[in-house]
């Protein structure tokens, strides 16, 4: 009874998550994890021909070097929406023999599409061999719609992420140093009412650097009224 109320509370914790999509992928991972007695599990994003750990509980470098394999040779397999199944991985001929019998003995790799395209991978694994049946396997390829809803969310972000600092970069190739000196000193005057005295001590010179700054700027000086310099200081 016990496992069955954690379940019900993981499913419910997915919901209330559901606004950050890099842990509605890592909740995802838990409850997948628990259903099928998982060591660990993972979530690999496709960028072109490479993949890219996204989120993860448990894994380490066996694991990447596991998954990497089998993207290498098998990739037209996940392309084609088959799920890969190694449930021993010590008698499994489409794998390399491993150099120790650390790392997991079975793991399952379930292609996870948005539409027609391919997006992720979501990965889980067990130490001992054997550990999915059919049931489990075509419950993982369920839960892989809650992962591509997770993916395909967090890709916005990333690219609006990614466009943000493409701007920055141009900004800073096509502005003349001399013209960014310009804006952090006006920024700095304005931020503090254009006192002289306290724009030198944050920018670590004497108060005659900053008039200098004012002349080769071409920068007027700005003269505050003191109802400003009251309400400043209020």
């Amino acid at each position: 009874m016990k496992r069955r109320v954690d379940l019900i509370d993981q499913f419910a914790e997915l919901v209330v998550g559901a606004d950050d999509p890099r842990r509605l992928a890592e909740r995802t991972l838990e409850v997948v994890m628990s259903l099928t007695n998982g060591r660990s599990g993972a979530v690999f994003t496709r960028d072109d021909d490479r993949i890219t750990l996204f989120a993860s509980r448990g894994i380490d470098q066996h694991v990447l070097d596991a998954i990497q394999t089998v993207w290498d040779r098998h990739r037209e397999v996940f392309e084609k929406g088959e799920t890969f199944y190694v449930p021993d991985r010590d008698s499994d001929s489409r794998l390399p023999k491993r150099a120790s019998r650390i790392g997991p003995s079975a793991f399952a790799v379930v292609p996870v599409f948005s539409g027609e395209d391919l997006v992720a991978l979501l990965y889980v694994d067990s130490l001992d061999p054997h550990f999915c049946s059919a049931h489990d396997l075509e419950r993982m390829t369920k839960f892989s719609k809650i992962v591509a809803k997770a993916v395909t969310e967090q890709q916005p972000q990333r690219d609006r992420a990614q466009a943000r600092a493409e701007a920055w970069e141009t900004y800073l190739e096509r502005t003349p140093v001399e013209d960014m000196e310009r804006e952090k000193l006006l920024l700095l005057l304005n931020r503090n009412e254009w006192n002289i005295a306290r724009v030198a001590r944050l920018m670590g010179v004497t108060r005659r650097t900053i008039y200098l700054r004012l002349q080769r700027y071409n920068i007027p000086r700005e003269r505050v009224p003191k109802t400003r310099t009251r309400a400043a200081t209020a």
